[in-house]
């Protein structure tokens, strides 16, 4: 409604004055009335466009912003798995006890000390 009353200020309220100011005792012809008429339909259709355009750009703002807040949620979500993530590397990962090459080369030293010991045993 608004918009339509800014028009009528805008549009028919100076054309009212022209035409009192400048047609003291002349008056329109048909095809200017007709030309006249044609023209305020015509801007009446586009003001009715722009009306369904603005709308529509109004409900798309409105869904970018759900949609936004969505992918903050799963940004906050894949944050959390990542830090959770990184507790578990922490958790699974193996002690110093674990080391396979010290079990191999404490291995090998309990199976030479124990040759050593067998070859002393003959003497």
């Amino acid at each position: 409604m608004e918009i339509v009353n800014t028009i009528i200020y805008k549009l028919f309220l100076p054309l009212i004055l022209v035409s009192v100011i400048f047609c003291n005792n002349e008056s329109l012809t048909e095809n200017e009335v007709i030309e006249l008429f044609h023209s305020i339909q015509e801007l009446e259709y586009k003001d009715s466009l722009n009306t369904n355009i603005i709308s529509n750009l109004e409900f798309q703002i409105v869904d970018y912003k759900n949609i936004n807040a969505q992918n903050e949620l799963l940004i906050k979500d894949y944050k959390k798995q990542l830090e959770l993530s990184q507790e578990m590397i922490k958790l699974v990962k193996p002690k110093w006890y674990d080391n396979k090459y010290l079990w191999f080369f404490g291995g090998i030293l309990m199976t030479s000390g124990a040759v050593y010991l067998a070859g002393q045993i003959d003497g």
